[in-house]
């Protein structure tokens, strides 16, 4: 029996937007939490393009065909072939991208001897999807806010797809309030699963100071993916009128991403493994998701934050719907002003607040979030 208490036993194959090395987000606590219960797991990393090796060189390592590997009894990673660019600008790119990564697909199962099964996919291209697969789209973000980023992105193109998608779709999941809102206006039957935590990895890192940032004094800490969401600018105008704190900043740089000049107490050390995240947490005095305002963040639900509410972290928050909603667990920031006033408040914050915070952390759990998911799929027979 697995913990949601059926007995079936599943092909799951979940179509990523990020690879399985590097940055571990949802598509990875999903995939390790469907194997954990006895389900056959096929981790597919997002194709890169055959232009991509032109842009950075490290990936021509992704330039062979197919190659899958085994990450346990029950789970395993395909890296798919390159695909043609574009696939986002032109559909008829993205209809032959999908045959190709689907053919790649089905040579892993036989390859793993696995029978076909569910996707569960992140990506808005799987609406070109060829075959009969029963699918899970996860909604996770705004995928058409992404066109400002990328002039392979069309707009009207990716909210297309996006649209066949929920409605091709078996089981439409959403992320935020923002994304199940608008999923819902085409399938009233979405269901929001919000992002999640492994209390058993991040709550050591309530127990105290560790000195793995290596910094003495006054933390306030941000770990993550670091692009053109985060707002650097909001971090160096405070970080200048706090020159008390140091202010950790820890995660890889997107591509072309402009830095702001920073202060001598702003440290960027750059890529954490997941594995050091606990004892890099363990040393923030204040959390940070000092995310933008804009097109791409209203819609997000950010992992990290029920990370840092595992450790009983108080966290500062920028405007955005899904972190302002926690109220007195978070402490909103507006300017640099405001964001220095509030690193003093936490001084003074009741120790109440680390419990509730932990409390809200253990309901949110990545096991409840795939019971939903599974009590889900199960009653509509799949």
């Amino acid at each position: 029996m697995n913990r949601a208490g059926s007995s079936m036993s599943r092909t799951i194959v979940i179509y990523s937007a990020i690879p399985w090395q590097g940055i571990v987000a949802r598509p990875h606590h999903l995939a390790r939490e469907f194997a954990a219960r006895g389900n056959r797991v096929l981790f597919v990393e997002p194709p890169i393009t055959w232009l991509s090796p032109l842009k950075k060189p490290a990936l021509a390592r992704h330039l062979h065909f197919g190659k899958v590997r085994r990450l346990g009894a029950q789970l395993g990673c395909l890296t798919p072939p390159p695909v043609l660019p574009g696939g986002y600008r032109w559909r008829a790119l993205n209809q032959v991208n999908q045959w190709c990564l689907a053919q790649s697909v089905g040579a892993a199962l036989r390859h793993l001897e696995w029978p076909p099964g569910i996707i569960l996919t992140h990506l808005p291209g799987t609406a070109d999807y060829p075959g009969r697969a029963p699918i899970v789209y996860d909604c996770v973000d705004d995928h058409a806010a992404f066109s400002e980023y990328s002039s392979l992105w069309k707009k009207d193109l990716v909210i297309e797809l996006e649209k066949m998608l929920t409605v091709r779709a078996g089981v439409v999941l959403a992320t935020s309030q923002v994304l199940w809102e608008r999923c819902r206006r085409l399938r009233s039957d979405t269901l929001l699963v919000g992002n999640g935590v492994d209390m058993r990895h991040f709550s050591p890192a309530a127990a105290g100071k560790t000195g793995a940032t290596g910094v003495r004094g006054r933390v306030a800490g941000f770990y993550g993916g670091i692009g053109p969401w985060v707002n650097l600018e909001l971090i160096a105008r405070a970080a200048a009128l706090a020159p008390t704190w140091v202010f950790y900043v820890a995660g890889p740089f997107e591509s072309g991403l402009r830095v702001p000049s920073l202060p001598p107490n702003v440290l960027m050390p750059g890529f954490v493994d997941y594995n050091d995240l606990p004892a890099i947490l363990a040393d923030f005095d204040v959390a940070l998701i000092p995310f933008k305002n804009n097109e791409l963040t209203l819609s997000v639900n950010p992992l990290k934050l029920y990370e840092y509410f595992a450790a009983g972290k108080p966290v500062l928050v920028t405007d955005i719907p899904e972190l302002t909603r926690w109220g007195p667990l978070v402490y909103p920031v507006t300017s640099p002003e405001n964001f220095v006033e509030a690193l003093e408040q936490v001084a003074s914050e009741n120790t109440d607040l680390g419990l509730r915070r932990r409390r809200v952390a253990e309901e949110n759990s990545w096991s409840a979030k795939v019971d939903a998911i599974i009590n889900c799929m199960e009653g509509l027979g799949l």
